[in-house]
């Protein structure tokens, strides 16, 4: 007899996405991002209250096995509204000066935008490094 367990509401109402292919379609704007996301240098974890600070916190020691340093966390935000999304980077970038961090919503008009709300966590120096190696240059 096979045991089924119900999914809490919080997980039942993940929207399930398809990052790989997320990362494929913003090789234009973020041509880093897909190779990263490939090699597992990206780590998408669901926001919670709870451990989203530990977390940050973390992400300057976080390696792989080799000691490759992670190149970016990306939490998964559902239900969290833009005003809330800016909040946050605000309040992250005064906290971590050396980090970048950035959001994404599937409001964002244009057409590279996440499928679902995120926050984005990055090594600022090693972000600024890949901009200016292909003269990327903030508007």
């Amino acid at each position: 007899m096979e045991v089924k367990r119900r999914k809490s509401p919080e997980v039942a109402r993940r929207k399930e996405v398809d990052w790989l292919a997320h990362y494929e379609s913003i090789r234009s704007v973020c041509p880093w991002a897909y190779r990263a996301f490939v090699s597992g240098k990206i780590i998408t974890i669901p926001y919670s209250d709870a451990s989203f600070n530990t977390f940050a916190m973390l992400f300057n020691a976080c390696k792989d096995d080799k000691g490759v340093e992670t190149d970016c966390f990306v939490y998964v935000c559902e239900d969290k509204s833009v005003e809330w999304l800016s909040a946050k980077v605000d309040e992250m970038d005064a906290l971590y000066p050396s980090q970048e961090w950035l959001y994404s919503t599937p409001d964002d008009d244009d057409g590279n935008a996440a499928p679902v709300p995120i926050l984005i966590q990055q090594r600022k120096a090693k972000l600024e490094y890949l901009r200016e190696k292909i003269g990327y240059e903030d508007d």
